[in-house]
């Protein structure tokens, strides 16, 4: 075999082997990164081997996978946004329905079957449990999809005149699929309120 021969046939390898690593990742960047460098050396490979649908394939896979690598970094950049800095809910807005309450309106009462979440927009919120009082800007009420059989897990009381959005717990789990960085916030922020109630729980005050 000559040594143009056996450049080709090593280029085939090492494509192969590439290949292989894509199969054996755990990650998704790693993995677009070796799918990337196996449809390259695929494509050169088939191209010097004159197997030309084969190398249009494999050249068509590589701005396909940069493409999918950019999106994957794109969305790792996102959630560490979310876990840095306050999450804009401007966006949630259109998918959600304004409510106005009045002072010392019970919004639900603890152990209530719960099937909305809220976001206060104007005035205060008051929860009982744990004493709590919550301010525009505050998103509330997401705890009872996770709860069993979607019960309330405190008392929400107007505490002066207020203005809400509300987005219903199917709406709300759908929007979280959607933007990765939203499913990411309300994660943080379950985490926030379960770490309060423990320390809440030690100090035996709110």
């Amino acid at each position: 075999m000559t040594l143009h021969g056996l450049l080709i046939e090593a280029i085939g390898y090492l494509a192969a082997a590439a290949s292989v690593f894509v199969y054996v990742s755990n990650t998704m960047i790693p993995l677009r990164i070796g799918a990337i460098l196996a449809n390259a050396l695929f494509a050169l490979y088939f191209f010097l081997k004159g197997l030309y649908p084969l190398f249009a394939l494999n050249a068509f896979l590589v701005p396909v996978n940069m493409l999918r690598l950019r999106q994957m970094q794109r969305l790792v950049q996102d959630i560490r946004a979310a876990a840095s800095e306050d999450f804009d809910f401007e966006w949630l807005r259109p998918y959600m329905k304004p409510l106005k309450l009045s002072e010392g309106f019970v919004l639900h009462r603890k152990g209530d079957l719960s099937e909305e979440a809220y976001l206060l927009v104007h005035g205060d919120i008051h929860l009982r449990e744990p004493d709590v009082t919550l301010k525009p800007g505050a998103l509330f009420g997401e705890m009872g999809m996770f709860t069993s059989e979607n019960r309330r897990t405190a008392t929400a009381v107007a505490a002066t005149d207020v203005e809400l959005l509300c987005v219903r717990y199917d709406d709300l789990l759908q929007l979280a699929a959607q933007n990765p960085q939203f499913g990411f916030y309300l994660m943080r922020l379950m985490v926030q309120r379960m770490q309060h109630n423990v320390e809440i729980a030690r100090t035996g005050k709110g």
